[in-house]
């Protein structure tokens, strides 16, 4: 069942296209890390360190796995920071998120909340998510 858990808070990390022309952004290779805080697991989940292309189009790294079953409601920027929310429904699992990231020219960090299921014993998984640029795209 983490891996599920872990699949959903990341999906809800990173569904949103966000209007990059408001953010402080410079497009690059990044290094991205995601980083599970979960009720009950001292220390969480293993930070999960991955590389990607971001540019003006698509500054939000493509992590999810599974995006299906999930809509993102109320999302917003204001100067460098993009909030949202998420609902899933996903075959046997269900959350609720809420989440933001800040952007810094060529890092980004953000956190969110997302509120498990009843399947999941309704707990509370944050999930924190750091990139920093690290070089020009190949």
């Amino acid at each position: 069942m983490s891996k599920k858990i872990w699949a959903i808070s990341v999906a809800c990390m990173f569904l949103a296209v966000l209007p990059a022309r408001a953010l402080d952004f410079k497009p690059g290779k990044y290094e991205i890390t995601v980083k599970m805080e979960i009720p009950g697991m001292p220390g969480g989940m293993p930070a999960q360190t991955s590389t990607q292309c971001l540019n003006e189009k698509n500054p939000v790294p493509d992590s999810s796995p599974d995006p299906q079953g999930c809509k993102m409601t109320n999302l917003k920027t204001s100067g460098n920071t993009v909030t949202y929310t998420i609902e899933c429904s996903q075959k046997g699992m269900e959350g609720k998120s809420a989440g933001e990231i800040t952007y810094k020219g060529d890092s980004f960090e953000g956190t969110t909340k997302t509120s498990m299921g009843p399947e999941a014993g309704g707990m509370i998984v944050t999930t924190v998510v750091k990139g920093k640029r690290i070089g020009k795209c190949d």
